[in-house]
């Protein structure tokens, strides 16, 4: 085999080696995006839509005990619901968050500490359900909707960036595999190509 042979096999395989080596670091790199957006999906807006569940839970029932004016609720359990619902507020903290849902989180916070304000106050009069206690309701649920919006809008750009690397994935495959086939016919060329000597 001459050495003019020996440069096209080289080069040819060196060729399909570097072709393959590119398209396989440009499927990982998708691959990678598909894979954190799955877990964006799952640790943090399933994560973030169970603790709204459960705080929205919480608050409804203590909302549902003022309307009723259930002193009985205040003295037993309202102490443990408001230590329950600022661990789960802290909860949200370990979430990644848009900067929306962060300034939400804030809302929401700032009008716990409101609601735990006004109860202290509270406890020592007989009206419990007053209208500035069930303006702090209202906009402690208009928190959570919002932040439930927030979670929804979240996931399905999740969801949309997970389609487009996938979509991504498939067209770099399909191209591979026309490049290849392109590069194994020219290989076969420049290798079974004898010039003639004159």
């Amino acid at each position: 085999m001459s050495v003019f042979n020996k440069v096209k096999w080289v080069l040819g395989v060196l060729g399909v080696f570097l072709l393959v080596f590119a398209t396989n670091r440009i499927d990982k790199n998708n691959f990678k995006r598909v894979e954190e957006s799955v877990d964006n999906i799952y640790n943090d807006r399933l994560l973030a839509k169970e603790l709204l569940l459960e705080v929205s839970l919480k608050f409804h029932n203590k909302e549902l005990a003022y309307s009723l004016n259930d002193s009985s609720y205040l003295k037993e359990k309202n102490d443990l619901v408001n230590a329950q619902i600022t661990d789960i507020l802290k909860t949200f903290d370990r979430v990644e968050a848009t900067e929306k849902e962060e300034r939400i989180l804030t809302k929401l916070n700032r009008n716990h500490k409101k609601l735990i304000a006004l109860e202290e106050n509270l406890a020592s009069n007989d009206t419990l359900y007053t209208g500035k206690c069930a303006q702090l309701f209202s906009d402690i649920n208009a928190n959570i909707k919002a932040l439930a919006s927030e979670q929804v809008n979240e996931g399905k750009q999740q969801k949309f960036l997970a389609r487009e690397a996938l979509a991504s994935v498939e067209l770099f495959s399909q191209i591979e595999i026309y490049i290849l086939i392109i590069l194994g016919l020219l290989i076969q060329i420049i290798i079974l190509y004898n010039p003639k000597k004159s």
